[in-house]
């Protein structure tokens, strides 16, 4: 019985929450990211925030505004917002509720990992030799 447990653990909990802890990291990374963009190319960031969100730039900053979230916050909620066909609203008062981003988005059946990418293919552009 002790060896089931074990294996039990070894086999299904533990993949489970490597890849919550990989979300988690995923997460934190494009958010970090985006506002360490934000300090070198603000404008640049904002249309790329604007063009991935699909969102007007008002909006986005009264949305920043209204809610302290950072940049990368902000575009963090409107992907999450967008996979799962709910308002900023609706995600953001989530947020606000306590959970965080990786718990929003597991709950939501979301992975900002890709919901990431094509933000992140503009933030680190693939050089062409």
């Amino acid at each position: 019985m002790r060896r089931f447990v074990v294996i039990l653990l070894t086999t299904v909990l533990l993949p489970v929450a490597l890849a919550s802890a990989d979300e988690v990291a995923a997460i934190n990374r494009l958010i970090s990211e985006i506002n360490d963009a934000m300090k070198t190319n603000r404008e640049r960031m904002i249309s790329l925030i604007i063009i991935n969100t699909d969102a007007a730039r008002t909006t986005l900053e009264q949305e920043k505004a209204r809610t302290g979230f950072s940049w990368g916050e902000v575009y963090v909620a409107h992907s999450i917002a967008l996979a799962t066909s709910k308002s900023f609203n609706e995600i953001a008062a989530l947020k606000a509720k306590g959970q965080s981003w990786a718990q929003i988005s597991k709950t939501k059946k979301v992975s900002l990992r890709a919901a990431a990418k094509p933000l992140q293919e503009l933030l680190h552009p693939k050089r062409k030799d």
